[in-house]
């Protein structure tokens, strides 16, 4: 039976096409070859260096896809709700961030909340429930668990520790948000909120991205 799922992994659904799956692959090796990253991290990126080549290896043999494919479907079946949840819940997940983008904030919350039931194990769903749970004064400490349990999830995801890290800084923990982004540019360099947060965004060019990165909120 297969124990992971390398589609999550590559960060494609299993309907993606051959060069959708190669372009995420090329991507996220460029992202997490150990060569670029040095020190004490080194070895998270050869770990997650090594899942992702593990993945492409599989996913891009039209043969080992197919046996593949075959127990995913089992993984699938063994996970809580059905297959017809996960698509819903994704649904509800980017209608969720528009509400966030329009500041929508409860119907946001709402819709988070209902994907997290559908799909207890997608971290991004988390991450963003505590975002939007952080524009709710008496609900920071609830904000800061949900953004806390999608890094614990998703320890890989740089925006999980963008999220965390702008949800200390809104409860007043600044040293603990620092941390969230110095982490977030270990995996990614050029994060453009990541760099605005600890002051190294002075080019004009990442004050575009970051704002590209908050009409997309993606």
């Amino acid at each position: 039976m297969v124990e992971k799922d390398y589609y999550r992994i590559l960060g494609v659904s299993p309907s993606a096409t051959q060069e959708e799956i190669k372009k995420a692959f090329f991507k996220l090796a460029k992202k997490y070859h150990p060569d670029k990253h040095q020190g004490d991290d080194q070895n998270e990126y050869k770990v997650k260096f090594a899942e992702v080549n593990e993945a492409y290896n599989v996913l891009k043999d039209q043969t080992a896809k197919g046996e593949y494919d075959a127990g995913f479907q089992d993984l699938s079946k063994g996970r809580k709700g059905t297959s017809d949840d996960r698509y819903r819940a994704d649904e509800l997940y980017h209608t969720a961030l528009k509400a966030l983008k329009i500041k929508d904030f409860n119907s946001a919350i709402d819709l988070l909340k209902a994907a997290s039931r559908m799909e207890p194990g997608k971290a991004e769903y988390y991450s963003y429930l505590g975002l939007a749970l952080s524009e709710k004064p008496r609900r920071l400490h609830e904000a800061r668990e949900m953004c806390e349990k999608a890094v614990e999830i998703e320890p890989y995801d740089v925006q999980n520790y963008v999220n965390l890290g702008l949800v200390y800084k809104k409860a007043g923990l600044h040293i603990r948000a620092q941390k969230q982004f110095q982490k977030a540019l270990r995996w990614d360099p050029d994060n453009p909120v990541a760099r605005m947060e600890l002051g190294l965004s002075e080019d004009r060019g990442f004050i575009e991205r970051t704002r590209d990165f908050f009409r997309r909120l993606t």
